[in-house]
């Protein structure tokens, strides 16, 4: 019962996100750290100082005064190197009252930590919760991108730990990213896979894109495939996943359709919903619009994390209303193309 309340909870915000700016965001996209147990080559994360982050206390009260989110996607560096964690994850979940979906990557690195770590999460019972485990090569390729020895068997030892949990409102897949360091190489990582986990198959991977990122990544200039190297795998890989009935698998097949109308102008292919749905907060508790453009708002320790005043403040409003007029650098990245496409619904199913 309480899985279907708020589902349709967040299906209501996601039917009125078509119509009108929401009065307070429903997904919220949290970067607990900067602390990263890999090296990769088309990020620079694990480069970032490492000072003043948020504490798990810090985040208690903010999700004590802002209590509202449906979605919440918590991301790094690699979010298991928090040996907080298990406290945040009670904040994340217990004082979200609307919570349907809590989502993040993981590097897949350290099994020892992560399988007690998505226990603790559903020990406290959320609705749904999506873990998308990296993999960026074939054996010792994913290692060199990663910069990590034995990063490809970590991964595969993740992964069939997470799947042998059997949770129903757990959901499980490999996330590859492809860029210029494993391009033509996306059947082989699943070839690779598959050889190594026999139950395996296409809708068991969400594919996307690198993109560079000043604040965030701070990889400009880095990793970006070009546009025929970059689509050539995806639409081949996506015609044999085949057509998508779920909603998530519809979303994610719908998110990898328009990338190549993104490549083909450089225009994110709908309307962002960038401050109208969603924000974005830094491990410092500085917010932005989204995970790509370096257009910070202000900070949550200035207003005792309460998001309203920012979320309500002028600029806020002037940065949205540049989203709108389409002067934001443009982009097409999973962390902001899922609820945008959710947002312009009957665009979305238009488009080709």
């Amino acid at each position: 019962m309480k899985k279907l309340k708020r589902l349709i909870g967040l299906g209501s915000r996601i039917a009125l996100s078509n119509i009108r700016r929401s009065p307070m965001p429903f997904k919220l996209t949290f970067i607990l750290t900067y602390r990263c147990d890999c090296r990769c080559q088309m990020c620079n994360i694990w480069k970032r100082k490492v000072e003043n982050e948020m504490t798990a206390e810090e985040i208690e009260r903010f999700f004590c005064r802002n209590r509202g989110f449906a979605w919440v996607n918590l991301s790094g560096g690699e979010i298991f190197t928090r040996p907080d964690l298990p406290d945040i994850a009670r904040s994340v979940v217990a004082r979200n009252p609307d919570l349907y979906l809590v989502d993040f990557p993981t590097t897949g690195q350290r099994t020892d930590k992560i399988v007690p770590g998505v226990e603790e999460f559903l020990r406290l019972d959320p609705p749904r919760m999506l873990v998308t485990i990296s993999l960026d090569g074939a054996g010792r390729k994913h290692d060199e991108v990663r910069r990590r020895k034995n990063a490809f068997e970590n991964v595969i030892a993740t992964y069939e730990a997470l799947r042998g949990l059997k949770a129903k409102n757990l959901g499980v897949f490999f996330g590859v990213t492809l860029s210029r360091f494993n391009k033509g190489e996306l059947f082989e990582i699943y070839r690779a896979v598959k050889e190594r986990l026999p139950f395996v198959t296409y809708r068991d991977f969400h594919v996307n894109l690198a993109q560079e990122s000043a604040h965030y990544y701070q990889n400009l200039g880095m990793g970006v495939p070009k546009e025929e190297d970059a689509l050539r795998d995806m639409d081949a890989f996506l015609a044999r996943k085949g057509f998508a009935v779920h909603p998530v698998a519809w979303l994610e097949a719908t998110y990898q359709r328009l990338l190549r109308r993104f490549y083909r102008t450089g225009r994110s292919p709908l309307p962002c919903k960038a401050l109208s749905s969603s924000i974005f907060v830094d491990p410092h508790w500085t917010l932005y619009p989204c995970s790509m453009w370096d257009a910070p708002l202000g900070n949550l320790r200035d207003t005792d994390f309460d998001l309203g005043p920012i979320w309500n403040s002028v600029k806020t409003r002037e940065t949205r209303d540049e989203i709108l007029e389409e002067k934001c650098p443009h982009c097409w990245t999973p962390c902001e193309a899922y609820q945008t496409v959710l947002g312009n619904l009957p665009r979305a199913l238009r488009l080709r």
